[in-house]
């Protein structure tokens, strides 16, 4: 089960979104995703949210600032992904864990960069659209 956080922000009129870029997991190195990652034993999805926005963000998360908009099951690889969306956050946004993070940066919702992870590109797609739930059976290979 993950967990991944959708913080957005207004430029210019422009809904942008935050993106981290990969490196040294062995998984997705390279490539833009929503930050977020697994969700431990013992914790439900919203704890789990938390530590990950206060380890890889720096930022701290209440509860009730924070909803799913996004559920993407990959029931052929055994995998479900929630996406969750903070309404607010508090703290200065930096890079958390260096080893795994090369950069964080805003990118217009509307024009995500070519490096970007297909799974997030498509869930922030279907998010703008309103589709809330997905059961693509893709698995994303390097």
């Amino acid at each position: 089960i993950v967990v991944d956080l959708m913080l957005t922000r207004k430029n210019n009129e422009k809904t942008e979104v935050l993106l981290a870029l990969r490196k040294n997991t062995g998984y997705n190195d390279g490539k833009y995703e929503l930050p977020g990652g697994h969700v431990e034993e013992g914790e439900d999805l919203i704890d789990a949210m938390i530590r990950e926005a206060k380890e890889e963000l720096n930022i701290e998360l209440k509860r009730e600032n924070l909803s799913i908009v996004h559920i993407l099951h990959h029931y052929k690889a055994d995998r479900i992904i929630f996406r969750i969306l903070a309404k607010k956050y508090e703290g200065n946004i930096q890079i958390g864990e260096p080893d795994k993070c090369e950069k964080l940066e805003w990118f217009d919702i509307n024009e995500l960069p070519i490096n970007i992870d297909i799974k997030s590109k498509n869930d922030l797609i279907e998010i703008s659209q309103g589709i809330f739930y997905d059961n693509s059976d893709f698995i994303n290979v390097n």
